[in-house]
């Protein structure tokens, strides 16, 4: 039920915007649509899927945006990852680059050793660098987090200090390098997250990109791995 309600959150926007008005509106939401797989044969048996929805407006002083991410990967006909990754943020900047926040975020990851992770926080931040070639933007903020251990089902509630980091650097008119660092920490868990990408135009809205992601939390179950990383290939098509 959850997933449901996150996703269609998530659509709502979109179906908005195509009655209110185009692309070149002021304060009209836009996407990004992401879809990827692989499948490979012979010696070993495996496939994956990972699909992932975004959607943003900036309206003055106000943005927002929220993504919805999905990976699903199976091994010799086992499930060897399965998450699905809900985020929502909304700035109010003031001056010419800095901005306060507000982020909600929500992970159902049944390989991590937790059934889920959902965390609320509030803060600051900045864009450092903002021109045609590259971005720097970062924030820090203080929040709340909510763990259930998908061993024992026990419930931890934790105050946490969080920090994102995004770079982006345009290598060429078809060709963007991104780097983004979400950190939260806490007593109990500190929960880290980098991604990487490069992604190259094909033609009009349609890009190709390859991303390496890399999640760990510092406490996790026994027997669980504290680290997991992901490599992708996926089309990607902005609307």
């Amino acid at each position: 039920m959850i997933r449901a309600l996150l996703l269609v959150w998530c659509l709502l926007p979109l179906t908005l915007s195509a009655a209110d008005g185009t692309e070149s509106d002021p304060g009209v939401w836009k996407g990004v649509g992401e879809l990827g797989y692989t499948s490979t044969s012979g010696n070993s048996d495996s496939e994956s899927l990972n699909a992932n929805l975004g959607i943003s407006r900036e309206d003055e002083e106000w943005k927002h945006s929220a993504s919805l991410r999905a990976i699903r990967a199976e091994s010799e006909g086992e499930t060897s990852a399965d998450s699905l990754v809900f985020k929502g943020r909304s700035e109010y900047g003031f001056g010419e680059k800095s901005y306060v926040f507000g982020k909600l975020r929500y992970e159902d990851d049944e390989f991590s050793g937790y059934d889920y992770q959902t965390s609320l926080s509030f803060g600051a931040g900045s864009r450092f660098i903002e021109n045609e070639k590259q971005l720097l933007d970062a924030s820090v903020g203080l929040g709340y987090r909510t763990i259930k251990d998908s061993v024992t089902g026990d419930t931890e509630d934790e105050a946490i200090v969080t920090s994102d980091l995004i770079y982006e650097y345009k290598i060429s008119e078809t060709a963007t390098f991104t780097q983004k660092v979400l950190i939260e920490s806490g007593d109990e868990n500190t929960y880290s997250e980098s991604d990487t990408s490069l992604t190259a135009r094909i033609v009009g809205a349609l890009a190709a990109k390859i991303s390496y992601l890399v999640k760990r939390n510092s406490d996790v179950p026994a027997g669980t791995d504290k680290t997991d990383e992901i490599t992708t290939i996926s089309l990607v098509y902005d609307f």
